[in-house]
């Protein structure tokens, strides 16, 4: 059966996660595509609805809802859509210290940027993120630069004070231009990685909270690198001394 309905209760309940109110109280969020999905489902995500438009034929998924054209609308973000979208519910962690090393991101408000620093968070190893007033991590656009790292690492939504309570022995390091060469500096685990906002950077908090603080050398006088790609330098750094 087709749903064919956009006031179809399911359809009603996925479409309002677009909006993060929506998402913070019902615990859940939307993905998009076939690759998307089939992680989630590979990785034990809890995958509630899978929403498919009916004239895609190609899906393998168990208990599928095809739904019309109207109604796919209704529930995708992307322009060129696989014609896939599920639900999953957030995975709730308690308040606790990562069991590796962890990145901490205070402030950040481009969601491009949050999804990379997820991702490579997750090939780098690391357990979990901990995020305070950034970029909803559950935003679609987080989720798309993310890929599927969300369902490979702990992430965590909280104020820096708490952030930095459960951090308590765990070295913290944070990226900032004054500070040591990042290749001259031994970083052993476990370490909690500090990024700061992209116009702002370190909050005063964190900086007043930190241990010790990197840099990366650069050619050309040049000044500073985008967050991501400076926090994805690090991370890997951290991990190559780390294996």
């Amino acid at each position: 059966m087709v749903i064919t309905s956009t006031d179809n209760s399911r359809v009603v309940r996925a479409s309002k996660l677009a909006d993060k109110k929506y998402r913070d109280r019902e615990g859940a969020y939307l993905i998009e595509g076939v690759r998307l999905v089939s992680d989630a489902i590979a990785h034990g995500a809890d995958v509630t609805d899978i929403f498919v438009r009916e004239d895609v034929t190609n899906v393998s998924f168990d208990n599928v809802r095809y739904v019309s054209d109207r109604v796919f609308a209704k529930l995708s973000d992307t322009v060129n859509s696989q014609g896939v979208v599920a639900v999953v519910r957030k995975r709730e962690y308690d308040c606790a210290p990562p069991s590796g090393n962890c990145l901490v991101l205070d402030g950040l408000q481009d969601p491009g940027n949050v999804g990379t620093l997820i991702r490579t968070a997750v090939a780098c190893g690391f357990t979990d993120v901990y995020a305070a007033d950034c970029a909803d991590l559950y935003s679609p656009k987080v989720i798309r630069g993310a890929m599927s790292a969300h369902f490979c690492i702990r992430l965590h939504e909280m104020d820096l004070q708490r952030i930095f309570e459960t951090l308590d022995g765990v070295q913290t390091v944070a990226a900032d231009m004054r500070g040591e060469n990042l290749f001259e500096t031994q970083l052993n685990s476990p370490v909690a990685l500090v990024l700061g906002n992209e116009g702002n950077g370190l909050s005063a908090y964190s900086r007043r909270r930190v241990i010790k603080t990197v840099s990366l050398p650069m050619a050309n006088d040049f000044e500073s690198l985008n967050v991501a790609v400076a926090g994805s330098v690090i991370m890997y750094r951290i991990f190559s001394q780390n294996k």
